[in-house]
């Protein structure tokens, strides 16, 4: 008999304890759902919005600025446009003296003889 009253006695309490626990949520829940409540959460969102947008749109123009100087850099290194200094002046071809090859051109595949002797014919 002694166990019954035990656990009756403890299914009480939890059950007391459980619902007052549940019935402070709901109020809490209900509570921030007020229109005061909502209308102080979207001023607030709506502030730290218009900051976080132009802090966003200052990151990204950055990033644009970054990307066009670097894309500028490339096609200046490219194409020698700009005012980046003169491309070095071609190397002229020396021809060394007392060789008899000295003479010949080299050229590409099937252009001309290179380092074959033409026949005499």
């Amino acid at each position: 008999m002694f166990k019954r009253v035990f656990w009756l006695s403890t299914g009480v309490a939890v059950g007391a304890s459980g619902a007052f626990w549940a019935k402070r949520k709901v109020e809490e829940t209900v509570e921030q759902y007020l229109p005061e409540q909502v209308a102080v959460r979207a001023a607030a969102t709506a502030k730290g919005l218009g900051t976080t947008v132009r802090q966003a749109a200052a990151e990204g123009r950055d990033a644009m600025r970054a990307t066009e100087a670097e894309l500028r850099a490339r096609v200046e290194a490219r194409t020698f446009v700009g005012d980046g200094p003169e491309p070095p002046a071609p190397a002229r071809e020396t021809k060394p003296s007392g060789t008899r090859r000295a003479g010949r051109v080299a050229t590409h595949a099937g252009t001309g003889p290179v380092g074959r002797r033409r026949s005499r014919r």
